[in-house]
């Protein structure tokens, strides 16, 4: 029984030795666990947590820390806004034939001889590639977000649509018994139709101040940029 006591206590003589910071071995015998800190403290310490730089190669020697003034980034626009714009993906391919289809821009329009259609540039064998499209075959997904390609391919589509909704005959399925230009003027819901959503008076004055400008191709330069605005990543 004295035996087992002495053991015992030999034991716990040894783990609270082994439980003192003084002789650890790995810290060199000193003990040290480096100053106390906060726990509201950040891991960037006093300058926050956005203390680094985002040059793959590093921060420049003698590059001192700059943090973005506040007023500068309320300017852009709250987290909500900023968060939305930086995740704007594109519209899908069906997506996109689906708007020539609700908004009458399927080739109805005059256009130059031997232009073709917005409808007719979307049906073309390449469009789907150039625009992201999926790959099923090659178990490709769609890409989620517009390259310059594809931006590219969208405008030259909305260029050739214009004609479309600029045609006394045009009618969108969308949008019914509403015109987009009345007595050679934009309407404002058919901008409305246009854009997919309430459009506003600047909207109209921009538009209509193209067609003063240019008579006979401002209309289809104001609905191009007004299709483009409205259905591209910003």
């Amino acid at each position: 029984m004295k035996r087992s006591l002495l053991v015992l206590i030999s034991l716990s003589a040894f783990a609270l030795t082994a439980c003192d910071e003084g002789s650890d071995s790995l810290t060199g015998g000193a003990g040290d666990r480096g100053p106390e800190r906060s726990p509201t403290d950040t891991a960037g310490g006093e300058d926050g947590t956005y203390n680094h730089s985002n040059d793959p190669a590093g921060v420049p020697a003698g590059v001192p820390f700059d943090p973005p003034d506040p007023a500068a980034t309320r300017v852009v626009g709250s987290p909500e806004v900023v968060s939305r714009l930086h995740a704007c993906g594109k519209m899908t391919v069906a997506s996109i034939g689906d708007l020539l289809q609700s908004r009458g821009l399927t080739g109805g329009g005059q256009r130059p001889n031997g232009a073709q259609s917005g409808q007719q540039l979307f049906n073309r064998n390449d469009t789907a590639a150039a625009m992201g499209g999926p790959n099923y075959n090659g178990r490709v997904p769609e890409a989620p977000f517009a390259s310059t390609a594809a931006v590219s391919k969208m405008f030259d589509i909305f260029s050739m649509a214009s004609y479309d909704a600029v045609s006394d005959n045009w009618s969108a399925p969308a949008c019914p018994d509403v015109k987009v230009i009345v007595d050679g003027k934009f309407s404002k819901d058919g901008i409305s139709c246009l854009i997919g959503k309430p459009a506003t008076e600047e909207h109209v004055a921009i538009a209509n101040d193209a067609i003063t400008k240019n008579p006979q191709d401002g209309a289809k330069i104001a609905i191009a940029a007004l299709l483009a605005a409205a259905h591209t990543c910003q």
